[in-house]
């Protein structure tokens, strides 16, 4: 069966889209000023999308019976509290481009799994989705 070759990789996933550092400006609410209203209401709403990936990566692993593992933010973020959302977009862009490359790869490792395929191809989009538009936040 293919599909449960894959499972532990899916689940590092989880934990990797789950723990990311967008999802770590959530806890620490940095700071930001008073006109930035927009950029924090943007990186809110992506910050709930990519918690719609992981819930269809759970799903995935959930009905395969895999237990899944939700993991913890990495050590390295601690450091990152006192920050400005301003100084943290290019750092939560560099861990973007990190997620979307294991996901790039997960897809090709997956290839014989097609559950995995379209749940990986559409979790993908959407992450290049989040991505730019985290890039746009920067330039505007």
């Amino acid at each position: 069966m293919p599909c449960i070759q894959h499972n532990t990789q899916l689940n590092q996933l989880v934990i990797d889209l789950g723990c990311s550092l967008l999802q770590f400006l959530s806890e620490v609410s940095p700071w930001s000023p008073a006109g930035a209203a927009v950029a924090r209401d943007t990186v809110a709403r992506l910050q709930h999308q990519q918690k719609q990936h992981v819930a269809q990566l759970v799903e995935l692993l959930q009905e395969r019976r895999f237990p899944v593992e939700f993991g913890l933010y990495p050590a390295d973020f601690t450091d990152l509290h006192f920050l400005s959302l301003k100084a943290m977009l290019p750092r939560v862009i560099g861990n973007q481009d990190a997620i979307i490359a294991e996901l790039d790869e997960a897809l090709h490792t997956c290839i014989d799994d097609a559950g995995a395929m379209e749940v990986l191809t559409n979790v993908l989009a959407g992450e290049r989705a989040i991505t730019a538009e985290l890039k746009s936040l920067v330039l505007a």
